[in-house]
């Protein structure tokens, strides 16, 4: 035989020594494992179950749910998950996850179904009752500190668009009376708004207040989140889902709601350039916007997450939301100064020349010149001209002064003194502010160019040793029975003081005030200027 024939023969034993093997192999896997699960999948799952018994009967309910058409193998989650502690099955007729439909209490009505049908919410529900203009800024005026121009502004519109929802639901209910006017017969159009301003002026704080004022839902959304449809980020549909969760998910209250878009001058479109790709969060946002905001039908993913081909969705129509939108719009004064051609002769003038090297602007110029806005400078700043005309209500808010942020350390019924006061008060403590202290803590926050929300930022310094001491507890003439902020206390406009003052012992802070008047009557008597009689204290009665 030769060697060829001998090397065949070798191999040909050698592949089916192989195969008899591996045969042996395939056969003892198939007779210790089960034939439902042969697929690596579906035998990884029989492993982790084995391994995991306290998932295993949720994972068994979960199947039953689904129904006897679930495959063992691969699947898919269900499409409506049980509860805790709900029995498998219970939930078989149900075809959504929202089952009852809750009414706020605000206005005092019971619990109804999802049919909308009921009352509990203000808005139109309210008819002829609904607050007057005059009604809404004075209740405006309990919160907000100055502004009044705009607080005129949103008052008449909001009583006009409530106004407008009432007369359309009273018209569909006589919708079969013959003798109709010419005038019944017209429809009226909601205006939406567009509030412009520097930081900390009140934007936001006039949007919360007007919806709790006429108890509607109110929601904020954040325009920076939002993306066009399709791309990482928040759909648009997202800000509907939030006015549907703060309605306790009731249709008809949701779409009489507020939505306020906050930083919508974020969403300005981009430069044009030679770069070709889309610019999903700018542009891209106020085209998703556009229909929004004039009125339609949209449909919003009953779980709030992204749209799914097999989701349920939730029918909300517009028409009847109220849609306020809110931005700094840094620079814009830039753009109008430069339409106005103002000039930079004379004393008090807007130099131009700092607009343009991008030097910070005096917050007083910056308000004067964002009264005389035109919908030709929003377009110049980088908004399309489809979104600015769906605001024909332009509202500017003007930089408070010195004396509008005294009165929001002390007026409003959530002022910050009076928040502080609270706080310190939890432990027995009294707070005192000197009028001076009030005075140049106003004056640091108008040197920080931030409005308002710099002065929670100068308080937080001034007392956080205070905060840090007060909480332990001790006894007799170490007990702390105030605490004082004065002069000292603040420091100057560019340089910071030594903290909030901590008076010990009973009647520590009376004779503290006893002090301080003794000390401004010898003054008066040895000649010197005569200081306000509210300087020795404004005592924390706030």
């Amino acid at each position: 035989m030769s060697a060829a024939v001998r090397s065949r023969a070798a191999a040909t034993a050698a592949i089916s020594a192989v195969r008899r093997i591996h045969a042996g192999r395939v056969a003892s896997e198939q007779q210790n494992q089960s034939p439902g699960y042969r697929r690596p999948w579906a035998y990884f799952r029989r492993r982790q179950q084995q391994s995991l018994p306290r998932v295993a009967p949720a994972f068994q309910d979960a199947q039953a749910d689904r129904g006897t058409g679930a495959s063992d193998v691969g699947g898919e989650p269900p499409e409506i998950w049980r509860q805790p502690g709900e029995a498998p099955g219970a939930r078989a007729g149900t075809v959504g996850r929202i089952d009852v439909v809750r009414v706020a209490s605000g206005g005092g009505g019971d619990e109804k179904d999802g049919d909308g049908s009921g009352g509990g919410w203000g808005g139109s529900n309210l008819g002829n009752q609904f607050p007057t203009p005059k009604e809404i800024c004075r209740g405006l005026d309990k919160f907000v500190i100055g502004q009044e121009r705009a607080k005129k502004v949103l008052s008449v519109a909001v009583y006009n668009h409530y106004k407008r929802v009432s007369c359309e639901s009273f018209s569909s209910r006589s919708a079969g009376d013959s003798s109709e006017s010419d005038t019944d017969m017209v429809e009226l159009e909601k205006s939406n708004i567009l509030v412009m301003g520097p930081t900390g002026s009140g934007k936001t704080l006039l949007a919360k207040t007007l919806a709790r004022f006429v108890n509607v839902p109110f929601v904020i959304a954040d325009a920076t989140t939002l993306t066009q449809a399709g791309y990482v980020g928040e759909d648009v549909e997202s800000i509907l889902y939030k006015l549907l969760a703060a309605a306790d998910f009731d249709i008809a209250a949701a779409q009489q709601g507020i939505v306020y878009i906050d930083e919508v001058d974020k969403i300005t479109k981009k430069a044009e350039s030679i770069n070709l790709s889309r610019d999903v969060s700018g542009e891209g946002v106020q085209q998703a916007l556009l229909k929004m905001l004039e009125g339609t039908v949209v449909s919003v993913p009953e779980k709030g997450a992204r749209r799914h081909p097999r989701g349920d969705n939730i029918q909300i129509d517009t028409k009847n939301i109220l849609f306020i939108c809110g931005g700094a719009f840094v620079d814009l004064e830039k753009t109008i100064s430069e339409r106005r051609h103002d000039s930079s002769i004379g004393f008090g003038a807007p130099v131009r020349s700092n607009m343009r090297t991008g030097s910070v602007v005096n917050a007083e110029i910056t308000s004067t010149l964002l009264e005389s806005v035109e919908s030709g400078d929003l377009i110049a700043y980088g908004l399309i001209p489809e979104f600015v005309g769906r605001f024909p209500v332009l509202v500017s808010l003007s930089s408070l002064s010195e004396d509008q942020l005294v009165e929001v350390l002390t007026k409003p019924k959530n002022a910050l003194g009076r928040q502080y006061t609270k706080l310190f008060g939890m432990n027995d403590v009294k707070l005192h502010f000197t009028e001076k202290a009030l005075r140049l803590i106003a004056k640091r926050a108008i040197s920080k160019n931030t409005g308002a929300r710099g002065l929670r930022s100068i308080l937080e310094t001034i007392l956080t040793e205070a905060m840090y001491e007060i909480p332990e507890t001790r006894t007799g003439k170490d007990k702390i029975d105030a605490v004082v902020v004065d002069e000292e206390s603040v420091g100057s406009v560019n340089q910071h003081g030594f903290g909030a003052k901590i008076l010990s012992g009973e009647g520590a802070l009376d004779l503290y005030l006893d002090k301080q008047n003794k000390e401004s009557v010898v003054r008066q008597s040895d000649g010197e200027p005569e200081v306000d009689a509210e300087t020795p204290s404004r005592v924390a009665n706030m």
